[in-house]
């Protein structure tokens, strides 16, 4: 018989770690260029909140996160990968229902705070599946230094300590954005010229969690 979960009160300190599934939502592109998915991951230390009020909990953490998005020339075969490295900040809202004295299940929403510390130059990567060479450095092109997201999921927790959690994440903002055009010298805008690219991240995260 399923009931709530009320838990101890007070801070209770975790580490988190887990995969994600980026898929970059583009838009914008020349319809030559085909993006996929790329595999990233999130690691970081977590605070977990237990309110004492039926079942209710809010969990902080702070994480470091890769995402990345393959990118093809489906003229030339040609692919590059493109990665990003950011700290995300999500706060979650969480409610558990105990299934056992040992085996809870919850359900979770709240925002993602997402700041960008290194990110690679997909101008130049670009431009180096659209034409066979190129001579000369671009300058890196649109990324966003800080995106905001919801994420929606849920997931199990097991003997009040280990906790297993699926969330996906649907961006708020744009991830980058950039008007392409204006120099017939370079490469990317030879290809390009007058797309307007846009992308926001959206991923499936799965993590494991462990509360002391």
């Amino acid at each position: 018989e399923m009931c709530i979960r009320d838990r101890a009160q007070g801070l209770h300190f975790g580490l988190k770690a887990g995969v994600l599934g980026n898929k970059a939502d583009i838009h914008g592109m020349s319809s030559q260029i085909k993006e996929e998915n790329q595999t990233g991951f999130q690691v970081g230390p977590m605070l977990q909140y237990q309110t004492g009020f039926y079942g209710l909990a809010l969990d902080f953490s702070l994480l470091y996160v890769q995402r990345g998005v393959k990118l093809t020339n489906t003229a030339n075969g040609a692919s590059t990968d493109v990665k990003t490295q950011s700290i995300d900040i999500p706060i979650e809202l969480k409610w558990e229902m105990g299934i056992s004295d040992n085996f809870d299940l919850f359900l979770g929403v709240g925002p993602s705070f997402s700041f960008l510390v290194d990110e690679d130059n997909w101008g130049r990567k670009l431009a180096h599946i659209a034409v066979d060479v190129i001579d000369k450095d671009l300058s890196s092109m649109g990324w966003r230094s800080t995106e905001v997201g919801i994420n929606l999921g849920g997931g199990v927790k097991i003997v009040n300590h280990l906790m297993l959690s699926c969330y996906y994440n649907i961006g708020l903002t744009q991830s980058a954005k950039h008007h392409i055009g204006g120099n017939k010298h370079d490469a990317i805008d030879q290809i390009f010229d007058g797309d307007v690219f846009e992308s926001k991240n959206r991923y499936w995260q799965l993590s494991l969690s462990y509360v002391f």
